[in-house]
């Protein structure tokens, strides 16, 4: 594979929308730059997928189960019914006729939570880290989310490729569009594509000795009795603070009969608090630690 200077040469791109079907910015996104032929003209192949159209055009975030989950060995090498199975799939051998050493994917994404902008990306790889740093030099609001889960379950989509990022941003209800957001999504796309395309063409950006990260500790489930039903919710002095420390003893739920349950574990700072998809999960929010990264 060709490098130029610290990073990988990305010879192709492709934005990825509907990943989740009821997360609207994705789809018309890709729709807009397939009219508009956005990126055309660019020095890098850029390419759109839709990836579940059967979802979208139901407004649902799945059919039969979560296609960003359904991208293990076992789904991929398997003959599973369900439509996300025979979907990732599909897309596995869609990628599988190009040079996926040299792919970059983006998948658009949004949330419920107040994640503003927020860039998930895998720390196995240099290239997906320095793309977010740029992306937040030139966006200083954006926030990097790095997680190995993913690295280590090899399920979501963008696994497919080691080179990648996850743009979320939120809040935004489901199968609803917000044209701040959409504007915000499109910028985050044209600086991702821009920042692969000057690698590629040696014209490669300076980027900061060392980033601000947000790194992945572990989940927090909602209390529930033995029945699986919720016993309370996220408490309002939480609600809303993703990204803000939280500590030892501060209330995180509201038990339905009024009762505070505070937060136990070492302190941190939670993200994707009160996702409406994390129900299905059992996540009230995530705790991550707040870490600086060097980018050597």
């Amino acid at each position: 594979m060709m490098k130029n200077g610290n990073h990988q040469v990305i010879e192709k791109v492709t934005i990825i929308g509907g990943t989740h079907g009821n997360e609207y910015i994705g789809p018309y996104f890709i729709s807009k730059a397939e009219q508009v032929g956005i990126y055309q003209d660019n020095a890098l192949e850029v390419a759109t997928l839709l990836a579940n159209p059967e979802a979208f055009a139901r407004a649902r975030r799945f059919i039969d189960q979560d296609l960003n989950r359904s991208f293990s060995p076992p789904v991929l090498t398997g003959t599973q019914d369900a439509h996300e199975c025979q979907r990732a799939r599909e897309i596995a051998r869609h990628f599988s006729q190009d040079d996926i050493g040299q792919h970059f994917l983006v998948d658009l994404h949004s949330t419920t939570a107040n994640m503003g902008i927020t860039l998930i990306v895998r720390n196995s790889e240099p290239l997906n880290l320095h793309t977010a740093a740029y992306v937040q030099k030139n966006i200083p609001e954006a926030r990097i989310l790095l997680s190995d889960v993913d690295h280590v379950q090899h399920q979501s989509l963008n696994s497919i490729s080691r080179f990648g990022i996850v743009i979320e941003v939120g809040p935004l209800a489901n199968a609803v569009l917000r044209h701040d957001l959409f504007e915000t999504t499109e910028k985050v796309v044209d600086l991702v594509v821009k920042f692969l395309t000057l690698c590629k063409t040696r014209q490669e950006p300076k980027l900061p000795d060392a980033v601000t990260v947000f790194r992945f500790r572990e989940k927090v489930p909602y209390p529930r009795n033995e029945q699986g039903n919720l016993t309370a919710m996220v408490h309002k002095n939480l609600q809303d603070r993703d990204y803000r420390l939280l500590e030892t003893g501060h209330p995180v739920f509201m038990t339905f009969q009024g009762d505070d349950i505070r937060y136990s574990g070492e302190p941190g700072y939670p993200v994707f608090i009160n996702e409406a998809a994390y129900y299905l999960e059992d996540t009230a929010f995530i705790i991550t630690d707040k870490v600086e990264v060097s980018l050597d």
